[in-house]
């Protein structure tokens, strides 16, 4: 016959109240197991709360450690409605960074994307509210950086997409290089900085940078042309602009000449380039 003890404060004289082995303390239908954080590192793809040793129910936080170092790594999140979860918090980190095109995923019960990384340190802390994952903190990397890869001709009073470049770094696969443009990652919305310069060749200074964002020129530094040469030109640009999933950046010049072809400068790091690096928001 199990025995009932009702108290309103139980309290001990040494250094805490023990439970011994083989027994189970449960604090409002949820079983308090040995330490209130469950610190683990997943060399496979693992599914928290119900992989062995991942387990969420009477923990405070679950930290999962894993990398796509060799391989894509895909941790899965219990259903918001698990054992546990109502007192939870989650952590993925990434510890090691990621090569070639893989990626660091975290996903729901659905395999709908909920967060990625890539670079050691990134990571995503979540807990459950209203019946919904909700992202408390987070650091993703998306950088790209490349230079033009060689001379291209920019027709008089013309703006044109600039085509070849050539990685220095590129982290989050962003980059399409069919297409030579940035590409947000599907089903993410966050702010975009580009720092974006072109470079002239000799005796051809009439070159500016363009830039478009989804189909749209947005910013356009050469903005009238005459006759007798040069107007509103300008080497360099740095901005910060908000997109939506899917949406590109496109690097574009404008010649503010009007009266014959300019050549902008590539084939260099310190020629024509550009660095972008993507803001995640939720």
């Amino acid at each position: 016959m199990a025995a009932t003890l009702s108290l309103d404060t139980l309290t001990s004289g040494g250094s805490g109240i023990t439970v011994l082995a083989g027994k189970t303390l449960t604090v409002e239908g949820v079983s308090v197991t040995a330490g209130s954080t469950n610190v683990q590192r997943a060399i496979a793809d693992v599914t928290i709360g119900t992989t062995a040793g991942y387990e969420v129910a009477g923990k405070s936080e679950v930290v999962v450690a894993a990398n796509a170092a060799s391989s894509n790594r895909t941790i899965t999140l219990p259903a918001v409605g698990a054992v546990g979860m109502s007192t939870c918090i989650i952590t993925v980190v990434a510890d090691a960074d990621a090569t070639s095109t893989y990626q660091l995923k975290v996903q729901d019960a659905a395999t709908a994307e909920v967060w990625t990384g890539y670079q050691t340190g990134d990571f995503v802390r979540l807990i459950v509210s209203n019946s919904a994952w909700v992202v408390v903190d987070h650091k993703e990397t998306y950088y790209s950086y490349r230079y033009k890869a060689a001379d291209q001709t920019i027709a008089a009073s013309s703006t044109t997409k600039l085509l070849t470049w050539t990685l220095i770094t590129e982290i989050g696969n962003t980059w399409d290089n069919t297409n030579n443009k940035i590409t947000t990652p599907t089903g993410m919305n966050g702010y975009w900085t580009v720092q974006y310069n072109v470079a002239c060749a000799p005796s051809h200074g009439g070159v500016a940078p363009t830039l478009y964002l989804n189909g749209v020129n947005i910013w356009q530094n050469a903005h009238t042309f005459d006759t007798g040469g040069y107007r509103g030109q300008g080497l360099g640009h740095v901005g910060k602009y908000y997109a939506t999933s899917t949406q590109d950046i496109e690097f574009y010049s404008t010649n503010a000449r009007s009266d014959y072809s300019n050549t902008l400068a590539g084939g260099a790091r310190n020629k024509t380039n550009f660095i972008v690096q993507f803001e995640r928001v939720y």
